[in-house]
């Protein structure tokens, strides 16, 4: 095979995202998310996870993205997916956590906050969950129901 004949070949066969790719697309969703484009947001997520099916970035991109909605009851299912992935994700549990003060679960928001804390204890997600926990001091010890619900 000539030269210019294999470089058409394999400039026609497909390759695997590398990480430079995926952040890339990373960053381009989250400024979709960020702008309030929300629906490309989530087409940019969801190819991510297409292509990386077993990591929780896109999971938890596509919950933040149905948070930024006020769509928190999807955006909970989207960080348990994240937790299913990987079940050490301070990320997920602090983000789960707030989703869920933000639907009145507080028992539920408890826990996971506590895990996220558990998990990471010092860093950035561990302190996001610690300030949510303060949060929850001033809220009340029972989940809401009905009329009383709206925050």
């Amino acid at each position: 095979m000539t030269s210019a004949a294999s470089r058409l070949t394999s400039a026609a066969a497909p390759r695997a995202p590398v990480k430079e790719d995926l952040a890339t697309l990373m960053k381009a969703a989250m400024t979709h998310r960020d702008t309030g484009r929300f629906k490309e947001a989530r087409d940019i997520f969801s190819a991510i996870r297409a292509l990386c099916p077993t990591e929780p970035h896109a999971e938890i991109g596509l919950g933040s993205t149905y948070f930024s909605e006020g769509r928190f009851e999807a955006a909970i299912g989207h960080y348990r997916q994240a937790l299913k992935l990987n079940p050490c994700n301070a990320y997920a549990y602090a983000l789960l956590g707030e989703s869920q003060i933000f639907q009145a679960e507080f028992s539920g928001a408890r826990v996971s906050l506590r895990r996220a804390c558990e998990i990471d204890p010092k860093g950035p997600y561990g302190r996001l969950a610690q300030q949510l926990l303060r949060l929850l001091e001033f809220l009340p010890t029972r989940e809401l129901t009905g009329q009383h619900r709206q925050l």
